[in-house]
């Protein structure tokens, strides 16, 4: 979910909520809004089925009655912008200054515990069954990648997020070829790559112990 499908006035309340870090209750919101409180608590039922939002513990309020303040959830509080794309581009620029060793290891440790974070969204008995949803969450990320099985399972991804980088050290490419095969459960096999001047880059995946290598730098 984004922001931009959200009605304006939910949009309202969230961004008050995130000024107000300890929460507001239904009459502030309302009062902040100059909208009704049942609208609010319609408003707030539709964000609170959604996750958005939640209700903190009860505090007393100025007048001696409890009130139930709302205050965003982590889903909540990641509907907002977050620079990450320029944030790791800055540090995998950083790792890219270093040897080629040290960048490759750096970028194995990042996609492994990127896997190890995401693996819970990944569903599948087979490798082939992994692959799919692998190919979905890397497409959800901007790979715009895809799941085939033409004799072999293989995820293709047309779109590398940081080719440019990619170009200069066909090292980074390790970070990729950690997350396929931690989300996979699998090894993987580094068949092509956009950095190399193939169309696509493809993660042929394999059990584990086949005992693959990647392709060569050129």
């Amino acid at each position: 979910m984004t922001m931009d499908v959200i009605g304006s006035r939910r949009q309202g309340i969230l961004r008050l909520l995130l000024e107000q870090k300890d929460g507001l209750s239904v009459d502030q919101l309302a009062a902040r809004l100059g909208i009704t409180r049942t609208a609010v608590r319609e408003h707030l039922a539709g964000l609170e089925r959604d996750r958005l939002v939640a209700m903190a513990p009860t505090r007393p309020s100025t007048g001696g009655r409890p009130s139930r303040p709302y205050v965003l959830t982590e889903r909540g509080h990641a509907l907002f912008p977050k620079h990450y794309a320029l944030l790791a581009r800055l540090l995998i620029e950083d790792l890219a200054t270093r040897g080629d060793g040290e960048v490759g290891e750096a970028l194995t440790a990042m996609g492994n515990r990127l896997a190890a974070r995401m693996r819970g969204d990944v569903q599948g008995q087979t490798i082939a069954e992994r692959g799919e949803s692998v190919a979905r969450l890397m497409s959800s990320l901007g790979y715009e990648a895809a799941f085939r099985e033409d004799g072999e399972p293989v995820i293709e991804a047309l779109n590398c997020v940081y080719h440019d980088l990619a170009a200069g050290n066909p090292s980074i490419c390790a970070l990729d070829i950690a997350l396929v095969g931690g989300l996979a459960d699998a090894e993987v096999e580094h068949r092509s790559c956009m950095a190399r001047g193939d169309n696509a880059c493809a993660f042929c995946l394999k059990p584990k112990g086949a005992g693959l290598n990647s392709p060569k730098s050129p």
